[in-house]
């Protein structure tokens, strides 16, 4: 046992001498924290109106709106069960042999499906990664645009799970959509940390 614990040590040891392998463990570990951290203060406190102050609820409903418009652009182009609208509420209807509407489903888009969430994750894990500042604030606003383009997507997706088989909605929200969200805020820490975080080498050699 004092032989593999000793192996073990020597192979830790052997990887963080590794400068590249000092700064993936420490970007992992402040991805980590970020995440803890930020779910805690989501979860737990009024964290929306430290950020937002009086326009907390102005704010979401813009991004609500934002959300609702973009998948209704692709649900009344894809979707081939009929529906009306009010307000960010899909009203899923059937049409009787005289013509009679018969609404048999309702879908709301709430605030909890407006992006802003993500966002601020977004947010603090581009605060507290390595980079120059600058590269970090353009990085941040393309992040954004992705972040708000997948939500649509989703939001479009979820739409028309729930026209069709509406018995599969929760399972397929709660564990496909909701991590989908994880996974693109992941890839796209992963590509700052791998491509655009860290200098590029000088490769240019000095002429004798």
């Amino acid at each position: 046992m004092k032989n593999i614990l000793n192996r073990v040590k020597t192979e830790i040891k052997a990887i963080w001498k590794i400068e590249s392998n000092r700064r993936m463990i420490k970007d992992v570990l402040l991805l980590s924290c970020a995440a803890i951290i930020f779910h805690i203060l989501y979860w737990n406190t009024n964290m929306n109106s430290w950020i937002f102050g009086p326009y907390t609820q102005e704010i979401y409903d813009f991004f609500r709106h934002l959300a609702f418009n973009g998948s209704l652009l692709l649900c009344g182009n894809f979707i081939d069960k009929p529906f009306d609208v009010q307000d960010t509420v899909y009203h899923f209807y059937y049409l009787m042999p005289n013509g009679l509407k018969v609404y048999d489903l309702t879908m709301n888009i709430n605030v909890d499906c407006s992006g802003v969430k993500q966002l601020l994750q977004w947010l603090l894990i581009m605060i507290l990664c390595r980079g120059k500042w600058w590269k970090k604030g353009i990085y941040f606003v393309i992040g954004c645009i992705v972040i708000l383009f997948f939500n649509i997507i989703r939001i479009y997706l979820l739409t028309s799970l729930f026209a069709d088989h509406p018995e599969m909605f929760q399972w397929v929200h709660d564990w496909i959509a909701r991590p989908m969200m994880y996974v693109i805020i992941f890839s796209m820490w992963l590509l700052w940390i791998s491509y655009f975080a860290s200098k590029k080498p000088n490769t240019t050699k000095e002429k004798a």
